[in-house]
């Protein structure tokens, strides 16, 4: 296996590190091609023009590749980067599996239903509606596709740990609403098993298995924290940007019985209770 990732963030540097861990050869990308902290991996540079089209990928970042993860949003007009770019060249590799992380908004408001992959796609926002197009597109193309539906991504340095202790955290409420939430291992964890049990064609919700509300996961940090929550804000009061006003339009509960399964996934964090903890935990070691 060499593995190429589009798109070196957060989730991309997270499975990075994993599968160097098991002596896997990676590649990764980022805007610049900037080296990546703790990452010993070439990086190549790869983005958007001026005029949206996408920069043209060093053929070296292929060479020798068997699989690829695609982790880079479609832009604000509509356009995947990966798409209008490199596609011609991705068909032209003998890929053993290509992945694409994707959302799931597709599924749009399901006024707190759960949703499974057989469920049908209802993209509400403009966001989601550029998702399903991409996700139509690659399933299309001649590439071993696997598509991983995300709901909100939490980890190290990435949490409500760290809106807290910025003083950003609000705390909403509103009655009945709730999220899905998944930890990155357990997405990354995810996508290895995929990698090993190729299946194209193939659409995966990666989620935990409590949706819950915002309220209970910003009392639960509180906790572990040992601090004072802040006052609860009803949300017809609250003032949000668009995007995340778009996020609070939206209830679904996201089933993970397909993960489970066909890939034999176990989860690592299968609540926000014991995610938030893991990342406490290490918070309080580094500390020390």
């Amino acid at each position: 296996m060499k593995l190429l990732i589009l798109g070196g963030g957060y989730t991309g540097q997270h499975l990075a590190r994993c599968a160097q861990a098991e002596g896997v050869v990676v590649h990764l990308t980022n805007r610049q091609g900037q080296a990546i902290t703790g990452i010993s991996a070439p990086v190549f540079a790869f983005d958007h023009n001026s005029k949206g089209k996408a920069m043209p990928l060093d053929e070296a970042a292929y060479r020798g590749i068997t699989h690829i993860l695609s982790t880079i949003p479609p832009d604000s007009q509509g356009q995947d980067p990966v798409i209008a770019g490199v596609l011609t060249q991705l068909e032209r590799l003998n890929l053993d599996w290509f992945g694409y992380l994707s959302t799931t908004g597709v599924y749009g408001d399901t006024q707190g239903a759960w949703v499974d992959e057989t469920y049908p796609v209802n993209p509400q926002s403009l966001r989601s509606q550029h998702r399903v197009q991409t996700e139509t597109t690659f399933l299309q193309t001649s590439l071993p596709t696997h598509i991983f539906r995300l709901p909100g991504i939490y980890g190290p340095s990435r949490s409500i740990f760290d809106r807290l202790k910025a003083g950003k955290a609000q705390h909403i409420q509103k009655p009945g609403h709730v999220f899905s939430r998944v930890h990155v291992e357990d997405i990354v964890q995810t996508i290895w098993q995929s990698m090993h049990q190729p299946t194209p064609g193939s659409i995966y919700n990666i989620a935990d298995d409590l949706p819950s509300t915002s309220s209970s996961l910003l009392l639960e940090a509180c906790e572990l924290l040992g601090q004072t929550a802040p006052e609860a804000i009803p949300f017809s009061s609250v003032s949000l940007n668009p995007i995340a006003a778009s996020f609070w339009q939206e209830c679904r509960r996201v089933s993970n019985r397909k993960i489970k399964a066909d890939l034999g996934v176990q989860l690592k964090y299968p609540s926000y209770r014991e995610g938030l903890r893991q990342i406490w935990k290490l918070e309080q070691a580094t500390q020390g």
